[in-house]
């Protein structure tokens, strides 16, 4: 238990400085160690922990696989039988970001169940569930209970750290505003330079916030999406789909700084066939999705097939900019 413990320090620690396959490489060794232990009232809190930070870390490197498993041991934790809130928050992120929402929003009413069963306690480190879950009633054109769940988000929140202090709301809400072709608005959403995301809980967003921030200004035709590119790809280094994400933005950019693709552009099909490789060979659908929709022709309407599938609204391409 003492020697967890260490891990879980060094793990914040890295973190915090953007070693996240560092980081990921404590967060499992903490599990392995303790997995012979057996679960009692002096260590359930610590086993619990330990998967909940092996799983983020897991989700920010981008291994959505291991970050599924991870998330899965959570829920079946034996305390947690009836605590439907603590069991599902980490499994309703990694299947958003998968693009399995009807598991998403079937794991999303466990968990308000159980948060409401609890008493609806703060509890800030299960906000991330909240915005996803929000996100996902959004792509699929819900606006109200997008809208409740990010009531929800607001009233887990720990008083004094808004979600918006985490970025993760700004993440989630930028994706769903470039699904709807409004890369305008996500630029203004996603205010914040990642290199300020210097807190453990912070920096375990920063490469897939780093990735929006790059491809909303590329999509809006902002002057200085050329150095967003450059310093996306530092902090998405870790993480293989963020990172592909940043190589779409690159590509639809064509040069850094240049203006949005258009009705009138080419679609940048060889640049984009890797990038939509990557995402799919990683498992994140959604964004795989939307790279087809990018490339056009037959792409463009496999991508479109796939998105209907998971019950997306239809996605605005090219984008609208203001």
């Amino acid at each position: 238990l003492t020697e967890s413990a260490a891990l879980d320090a060094l793990t914040s620690v890295q973190l915090a400085r953007g070693e996240l396959r560092a980081a990921l490489a404590s967060a499992r060794r903490r599990v392995e160690i303790l997995a012979p232990l057996p679960v009692t009232a002096t260590s359930a809190l610590e086993v619990s922990d330990a998967l909940y930070m092996a799983a983020e870390c897991a989700t920010a490197v981008g291994d959505l696989p291991a970050a599924r498993v991870l998330a899965e041991r959570i829920r079946h934790l034996p305390f947690h039988r009836e605590e439907g809130h603590l069991a599902t928050a980490r499994l309703i992120v990694v299947t958003a970001l998968a693009g399995d929402w009807d598991e998403t929003l079937a794991l999303a009413d466990q968990f308000r169940e159980g948060w409401e069963r609890a008493g609806r306690p703060r509890a800030g480190n299960l906000t991330r569930a909240a915005c996803a879950a929000a996100a996902v009633h959004g792509l699929r054109g819900d606006d109200a209970a997008s809208d409740a769940w990010r009531d929800v988000a607001d009233a887990l929140a720990t008083p004094g750290r808004p979600p918006s202090t985490i970025h993760v709301d700004e993440f989630f809400d930028a994706v769903l505003l470039l699904h709807e072709g409004r890369p305008d608005a996500a630029l203004d959403r996603l205010d914040a330079p990642p290199e300020e995301f210097r807190t453990w809980y912070i920096g375990m967003w920063r490469p897939w916030y780093a990735a929006v921030w790059a491809e909303a200004a590329v999509l809006a035709g902002h002057p200085g999406s050329g150095d967003r590119i450059r310093r996306a790809r530092l902090a998405t280094a870790d993480n293989p789909v963020a990172a592909a994400i940043v190589q779409r933005a690159e590509a639809l950019a064509g040069e850094p700084g240049a203006v949005a693709p258009s009705a009138k552009s080419a679609p940048p099909i060889a640049a984009l066939a890797p990038v939509a490789a990557a995402l799919e060979a990683a498992g994140c659908r959604y964004q795989w999705a939307r790279t087809l929709v990018a490339m056009g022709g037959r792409h463009r309407a496999r991508g479109e097939a796939v998105l209907a599938a998971m019950g997306a609204t239809p996605m605005e391409w090219p984008p609208v900019r203001a």
